[in-house]
């Protein structure tokens, strides 16, 4: 039987935690019978987790009392990786974007200082956006209703993601890809730029 698709990107990522805390994050990928490894490069040690399908390294920058994990990109596609590591971005104020891909719509967390500034879900032109309170509002390609500033920032996660799709077109030359891609980037950068003179 074949796993369900599972895909997560964590976009940077700052999470400055505890020694404790480390080491009971290891303890539950032990629990799950993933083999672990260090390495250690000057002042970074680097926890590589095999889970089988794939190998993760997750850098460390140490100083005495505390670890700093902070990486621009990461992706992982295990599920119980990614649990742990949005436990830490909530439990020590860490900052990051995270998009996880589940077969369906794109969903984009944006943490900052451990609290859920936004979820928004991506499903063709529908998006939902939720806001850190809660509150959920529907939209199609950024009704009038919602805030200059919402779209601001939505716009930046979905430029962001449009880029990502954009150079894994060029990767494997789909040039109808490409072109849509690109159309894309055009119309949000545009919008983008309309909005920044509301903000």
């Amino acid at each position: 039987m074949n796993k369900p698709f599972y895909e997560a990107e964590f976009n940077d990522l700052y999470i400055k935690l505890s020694k404790d805390a480390l080491h009971e994050f290891i303890k539950k990928m032990m629990d799950e019978n993933f083999s672990l490894f260090w390495r250690y490069e000057d002042d970074t040690i680097y926890l590589i987790i095999d889970n089988d399908d794939a190998l993760y390294e997750i850098p460390f920058k140490r100083s005495n009392d505390s670890l700093t994990l902070h990486v621009d990109h990461l992706q992982v596609n295990n599920e119980i990786i990614v649990e742990a590591l949005e436990v830490f971005i909530s439990e020590f104020s860490g900052n990051g974007v995270v998009k996880k891909f589940t077969g369906g719509p794109l969903y984009i967390t944006s943490y900052r200082t451990g609290d859920i500034q936004s979820i928004i879900e991506i499903d063709g032109s529908d998006k939902i956006i939720m806001n850190k309170n809660g509150s959920i509002i529907e939209y199609k390609e950024y009704g009038h209703e919602l805030e200059p500033k919402t779209i601001y920032h939505m716009t930046l996660l979905e430029i962001d993601y449009e880029l990502m799709e954009l150079h894994e077109a060029i990767q494997s030359e789909d040039e109808a890809q490409i072109r849509k891609h690109k159309k894309r980037l055009k119309k949000l950068v545009s919008r983008h730029n309309e909005v920044s003179q509301f903000m």
